[in-house]
């Protein structure tokens, strides 16, 4: 694949309209640094909008159309190793290593699946990531393709490297002391899919994680495997961190943000924000306009300070966060009091949204098991890229021309029509059986089963109490060849209606008298039925999967 096909969109930044992200609950761990860090003041964890001007469009242009969609993801996670490994790999993706020519190759990320940077020939402001896949029968596929800015690749770059250094550090001096973050890098194209690049750092470990999904494609008959979105192509940056702290140190902390303590001339300018000291806070009071402004930086590991968000946070909102904060950390700590572990888990969210000032930040009081906390959830301005070409689906599916086999009458299967009838059953297995890998013997052996009434089953097996109205036991079954086995009678005239027919086929020889299915015999699962209506019923019993361990 190359970048010929690339479809130009000119691009500015555009207002942005959707929130943060929530943060995920996890085991708190106290940080005296802490004693010192916090501030209200919510700050974000990536830069700024670039220079572009905004492009004044409508709220609303990249939401979907109404119409169903679907879209296939793919996730995994890259363990790291060091921080100088993970830099290097970030840069050949979409930093300076990509953009002087150094790029990612079919990188190997696992077995399979390959991830590469393209240049894009249009302009050299930005790249696009692919990722391909082998299918289990080996067949490659292209399964993401979205463009990405070597401007904002630059700034996730920058801030995870100083980031987990910083964690790295800590974690040396305090082992378990370092609190959790999460920076991440979108790119969203409605003709290539999204992709999500996440730098971790959680329970002392750091991970590079690749969150991807294929382009939302319309679900209508007429316009299946096509764009189901409209709009330009964005990225965006974006963040949580976490914080552990007392009632009190939230009091303080976000009683001097907002300028409304005696020691207000001694607010918040160039403040570490320990123990994520790589980010840089300043807090300016606005008190004539009832409101704060926040604005932030990172300090790289060079030494460089890369401007961060600028946005404002009013009096108001802020008091009744406070308010709402105070309300559930008592709550929380009577209940503590009285009963170790009996508090119920609670959030606060405080959310505001200045496109053109800096982006979106959430700011989320939490509590649990008696532990308060603090995340910072944050989302850039979206900056506009020019989108790819339309990555359809690349599977095919064989569709039969008739999805159900023809009503076949009793004469048509050399019967005739009665009241009680036997069926007469020819065993076979599913695609999955024979192509498993712990399919360990031929699919031939003595075969045992029941028959229930259809209502009598469910998909967990029968119901309890259920009675089965016949049994078999057929000897030496052979179901080696697909359509090709022998058909056996099932010695019990039962009324016509629907049934269910279960059982197993004994591949490693290992039942005995009262026999029952071990791991990697071939079983029926109750999907489905049997309609018995001919004095004699064939019909194809199918083993269904191989039983796993445990059973």
């Amino acid at each position: 694949m190359d970048s010929k096909g690339i479809l130009a969109h000119d691009m500015s930044c555009p207002h942005l309209r959707d929130g943060g992200h929530a943060p995920r609950d996890v085991n708190a761990r106290r940080s005296t640094s802490m004693r010192t860090s916090f501030a209200l003041a919510p700050f974000a964890l990536l830069v700024a909008c670039s220079s572009a001007p905004s492009s004044g469009a409508p709220a609303g242009e990249n939401r979907p159309r109404s119409e169903p969609i679907e879209s296939v993801g793919l996730a995994l996670a890259l363990p790291v190793a060091t921080v100088a490994e993970a830099k290097a790999t970030l840069s050949r993706l979409f930093g300076d290593a990509a953009q002087a020519g150094d790029r990612l190759t079919a990188h190997l990320l696992q077995p399979g699946l390959r991830l590469s940077a393209l240049p894009d020939e249009r302009t050299p402001e930005q790249g696009v990531i692919v990722l391909e896949m082998d299918t289990m029968e080996a067949e490659p596929r292209v399964v993401l393709q979205v463009p990405a800015s070597y401007a904002y690749g630059r700034v996730f770059i920058d801030a995870a490297e100083v980031a987990f250094t910083r964690a790295e550090a800590v974690e040396a001096s305090r082992p378990g002391s370092m609190e959790p973050f999460v920076l991440e890098y979108r790119s969203w194209s409605p003709n290539g899919g999204t992709l999500t690049v996440r730098a971790r750092f959680q329970d002392g470990q750091k991970t590079l994680e690749l969150d991807t999904t294929t382009p939302e494609t319309s679900l209508r008959p007429d316009s299946l495997n096509a764009p189901a979105y409209g709009g330009e192509p964005w990225e965006t940056l974006g963040g949580t961190v976490w914080f552990t702290l007392s009632r009190d140190e939230f009091d303080f902390f976000s009683t001097r943000a907002y300028g409304l303590s005696a020691g207000a001339a001694q607010n918040f300018r160039d403040f570490r924000l320990l123990p994520h000291d790589w980010l840089r806070l300043t807090v300016t009071p606005e008190l004539a306009e009832e409101r704060v402004d926040v604005a932030f930086e990172v300090l790289t590991v060079d030494g460089r300070r890369v401007p961060f968000a600028r946005a404002p946070a009013s009096l108001v909102a802020g008091e009744q966060f406070r308010a709402n904060v105070f309300r559930m950390v008592a709550n929380m700590n009577a209940a503590e009091r009285a009963e170790p572990g009996s508090s119920a888990s609670w959030r606060v969210p405080f959310y505001y949204d200045d496109p053109e000032g800096g982006g979106v930040v959430s700011v989320i009081a939490q509590g649990q098991g008696g532990v308060f906390r603090i995340a910072y959830a944050v989302e850039a301005p979206r900056r506009r890229l020019r989108d790819v070409s339309f990555l359809p689906y690349q599977g095919h599916v064989e569709v039969p021309e008739t999805l159900e086999p023809p009503r076949r009458t009793c004469a048509d299967v050399g019967s005739t029509e009665a009241l009680r009838g036997r069926f007469r059953v020819r065993f076979d297995a599913s695609r999955t059986v024979r192509e498993s890998e712990r399919l360990m013997h031929p699919l031939r052996g003595n075969v045992w089963g029941d028959v229930f009434r259809a209502e009598d089953v469910t998909l967990a097996g029968p119901r309890d109490g259920a009675v089965a109205l016949a049994s078999f036991a057929f000897e030496d079954v052979d179901a080696t060849v697909v359509g090709a086995g022998m058909e056996y009678v099932v010695d019990a005239e039962l009324p016509i209606g629907e049934y269910q027919i279960l059982g197993f086929m004994d591949v490693d020889g290992d039942a005995d008298e009262s026999p029952r299915p071990s791991p990697g015999d071939p079983v029926t699962l109750p999907i489905g039925g049997y309609r018995l209506e001919c004095a004699e019923q064939p019909v194809v019993v199918e083993f269904a999967l191989l039983l796993p361990e445990g059973y």
